[in-house]
């Protein structure tokens, strides 16, 4: 089970012994454990910004650093660390606590056998996120550097989902008459094809599942162009996976034979082509991350560019000012006195991957890169030149979003040198700052919700559900609502702060924290109304998330709150993206007596097939459909269509956003169960509803 590499794990503790018991239980578990002790503040932060360490134990006692300062110190440092508060006597409001915090667990200084399963159970978890990360930059990497053969390629060349184009490259909207292949996207296929021949491709227009393989098909077919006009096109149909879906992949040929021929040359043409383009960077850095990954130790990227160069090139010409850009690369390349990883971003610009090195050390090498360019002189043509560069530094590691993310903080940091120095000859380090405007949105919103979350200025309400057939099930349902607290509403907090949040990597980590908030909750509102339901909104990060449901069974157990009075909610975008995970929820809460409902639903392609694969025993209709449902007769076709479909399937429905008691009639009439909306009651801090007003 255990890894022939080294454990390596972080002990915050005031006591050698302490350390040393928990490294002897682990390495008695057969676990290879390299520990370290960090028994002050600024021990831990070095420890932390020193490398990623696969686990952190800490003492919750030990108040020299509490444990809300641990926690912040990983969000700020950006460290996917599971974390284990080791308590001296069970301590319920200790424990949940900690969880709030973000820890794994909490576990009695005694319960050696918790502790092995805790850090058994967290080192799979980790090393599993580490892993799903490591293969969505890879495959990151290969889908640029097909959509790059694609896009160039001669052949015409779609991608087909659900029967309809979602990518078509120059040469297929040639071919079909299309200005441009946007002009395709969402079409369906079939247009394009002869009527005679559509039979042949039946079989391939169902939408595909990833279970689903279907054999290859080759064929000589009628197509159509946009005007109608026939021609004879060899027609090639493979299954493939774009965006993570299942997909068709459709390459066609007008002449079969003379592709053929040229076939080679076109590839050969291809490769060379591709040499000089930047997606070969994205190699050279995936690379780097990868290593880091490998190490947990950080790499970092060197962003190098020419100062003024389109200046260079309408002064001297683009075929010298490319000499010049080369006679760059070579010297720098003769400063390092070992293998350098480099590769070119763009014309002016060079990317060099410096691997398992520090901030302090990375600084100190830019500086002398810059300062040797600016004192040589570069010969070309007969002709000598001075230059300077800007150089944009940023780290690689386990928690850099993507390839393109960390180019783009590379280039930050170079912006921001020249906006303060005019001149750029220098070198900036990326720091991650909200307020400068150095980061983007999502970014922003995690770094905002992590401040929120250290500050504990988060807070929930909660809204009413309402029965609105008679007899209903006598149950009080409440919707908990995430917001930001008063305190900080001058602090400039967007409006759409909430909604952006539960896109962001931060989100599992406010959506266990709504949990832990709204079970305190619950356990007061219980002992005066045992009916009392919370649905609780999760993100798809929690539900995708292999901890999540041990870390939900250990919340519940030590709350002592009933599974039955929760309701676990999430998008029906995500239930279809994360399919399996979201049965797994369901059958889960199932087991435990649980309940789980399914909101922005109807917007799916086929909503009700995702209920045939999801148990959910609510749905919450889409804002988009009650609005169109409230407008026009069309819309409330659409909606009786909705309502229809889920006919005896024993789902219970939900209609939120019910400003107007105009809108009642029509949801009664077609036999919504609940509804929810301002009109019923506007979200409060106390969950005290008078349900026997009925809406």
């Amino acid at each position: 089970m255990h890894s022939n590499e080294p454990l390596h794990i972080l002990i915050v503790d005031r006591s050698n012994d302490e350390a040393n018991r928990f490294i002897s239980i682990l390495r008695s578990a057969d676990f290879k454990v390299d520990a370290k002790l960090a028994s002050n503040e600024e021990e831990l932060q070095k420890s932390i910004s020193m490398r990623n360490w696969d686990l952190l134990i800490a003492a919750q006692n030990y108040t020299k650093i509490p444990a809300q300062n641990i926690f912040q110190r990983i969000r700020r440092a950006e460290r996917d660390v599971p974390v284990i508060l080791i308590s001296p006597e069970y301590d319920p409001k200790a424990v949940i606590e900690g969880l709030r915090l973000g820890a794994v667990d909490v576990v009695v200084e005694d319960q050696d056998q918790h502790l092995i399963k805790v850090v058994e159970r967290s080192i799979k978890s980790v090393y599993e996120r580490r892993q799903s990360r490591e293969w969505e930059r890879k495959l990151s990497v290969a889908e640029k550097r097909s959509q790059h053969l694609m896009n160039i390629s001669r052949f015409p060349i779609a991608i087909i989902q659900e029967g309809t184009y979602v990518y078509a490259n120059d040469a297929c909207a040639s071919i079909f008459g299309f200005p441009e292949p946007d002009d395709m996207l969402c079409l369906p296929v079939i247009d394009n094809i002869a009527s005679k021949d559509r039979a042949k491709l039946k079989a391939y227009m169902v939408p595909l599942e990833s279970s689903h393989e279907i054999m290859p098909f080759e064929a000589m077919v009628k197509t159509l162009d946009s005007e109608d006009n026939e021609s004879d096109s060899f027609l090639e149909i493979h299954q493939i996976q774009y965006q993570g879906e299942p997909a068709l992949q459709f390459t066609i040929n007008k002449d079969k034979q003379f592709d053929a021929s040229i076939s080679h040359s076109d590839v050969q043409q291809t490769a060379e082509y591709s040499a000089i383009q930047p997606h070969l960077v994205y190699d050279l850095i995936s690379r780097g991350i990868s290593r880091s990954v490998q190490s947990g130790q950080d790499c970092m990227l060197l962003n190098i560019q020419v100062d003024r160069f389109n200046q260079l090139k309408e002064d001297l010409g683009i075929a010298k000012a490319e000499k010049i850009a080369h006679s760059l690369v070579m010297f720098i390349v003769k400063i390092f006195d070992h293998n350098l990883d480099c590769g070119r971003i763009s014309e002016n610009c060079f990317a060099i991957v410096l691997p398992e090195t520090t901030e302090e050390k990375v600084l100190e090498l830019a500086d002398n890169i810059t300062h040797q360019i600016s004192n040589e002189v570069f010969d070309i043509d007969n002709e000598t030149f001075s230059l300077t560069t800007s150089i944009g530094i940023t780290l690689l590691n386990e928690n850099v979003p993507s390839v393109e993310r960390a180019l783009e903080r590379s280039q930050e940091a170079i912006d921001q040198l020249r906006n303060n120095t005019e001149v750029g000859n220098g070198v900036k380090l990326y720091i991650p700052d909200i307020h400068s405007g150095e980061v983007s949105k999502t970014e922003a919103v995690a770094i905002t919700a992590k401040r929120l979350l250290g500050e504990n200025a988060f807070s929930i309400r909660y809204q009413p559900i309402v029965a609105l057939l008679e007899g209903g099930s006598g149950k009080e349902y409440y919707e908990v609502i995430l917001g930001v607290s008063k305190e900080v509403a001058a602090d400039k907090i967007p409006e759409d702060f909430i909604n952006s949040l539960f896109k962001s990597d931060i989100a599992a980590e406010v959506d266990r924290w709504v949990i832990t908030q709204a079970l305190e909750s619950l356990a007061k509102k219980l002992k005066t109304n045992p009916e009392t339901q919370l649905f609780i909104n999760i993100s798809a990060q929690s539900f995708s998330d292999q901890a999540f449901l041990p870390w939900l069974a250990t919340v519940l157990k030590t709350s002592q709150l009933p599974a039955n009075s929760l309701i676990f909610q999430f998008r029906e975008i995500d239930a279809v993206r994360f399919l399996k995970q979201a049965a797994a929820i369901c059958e889960q809460m199932k087991k435990s007596k649980g309940q789980v409902s399914i909101t922005n639903f109807g917007l799916a392609i086929n909503p009700l097939k995702t209920l045939q694969r999801v148990a959910a025993d609510f749905v919450k209709i889409d804002r988009l459909i009650v609005e169109k449902l409230e407008k026009n007769e069309a819309g409330k076709a659409e909606f009786q269509k909705l309502m229809g479909g889920m006919t005896g399937t024993g789902v219970d429905v939900v209609v939120p956003f019910v400003e107007k008691a105009t809108i009642i009639p029509t949801l009664w009439q077609q036999g919504v169960q609940y509804i929810q909306g301002h009109y019923i009651k506007e979200p409060g801090f106390e969950m005290n509803y008078d349900f026997s007003e009925g809406p």
